[in-house]
């Protein structure tokens, strides 16, 4: 097979996208296909999402100053407070049904204000026996945590 220099080119350049294409539809068979249990891992807010302000029980506003936090009334500051917003960023929880028999008096609920959603999100947290159940307002969605993130997204100060 004679083929120009330009030929053997476009040849070459098939086969390496063949190639990138082939490797790239094995990878999402291996990762999609990994996952046997039906829970589905969300994250409590969207995961690159800006928090501006955080109110909990109409009580306590957390806002965006800069690069820092502050608390009204502060009773958390400094690290601990950076803490806490970084745990509201990064902790995911699994996709549950509505739990039976929580008390609507027992729930602390949480606005949040993100940049660029004209609407805040709200979050009615529910802390049970063994887990911290979440409701997402914003799409009728239950979460389930582990009971010790519920310090993180709250310490105890907080609700004091």
């Amino acid at each position: 097979m004679k083929l120009s220099r330009a030929g053997w080119n476009n040849v070459i350049i098939f086969s390496v996208m063949s190639m990138i294409l082939l490797i790239n539809q094995m990878n999402q068979g291996l990762f999609d296909g990994g996952e046997t249990s039906g829970a589905e891992e969300q994250f409590i807010i969207e995961r690159h999402s800006a928090i501006l302000t955080l109110e909990v029980n109409q009580q306590l506003v957390i806002e965006r100053i800069g690069r820092t936090w502050r608390a009204t009334p502060a009773k958390i500051t400094g690290q601990a407070l950076d803490q806490m917003m970084l745990a509201w960023q990064d902790n995911s929880g699994t996709k549950v049904e509505a739990p039976d028999g929580l008390e609507q008096v027992s729930a602390v609920i949480v606005t949040m204000h993100l940049a660029g959603q004209e609407q805040p999100q709200v979050f009615s947290l529910y802390p049970a026996a063994d887990q911290l159940f979440l409701y997402r307002h914003s799409d009728n969605s239950w979460l389930s945590l582990p009971l010790p993130i519920y310090q993180q997204l709250l310490p105890q100060i907080l609700l004091q």
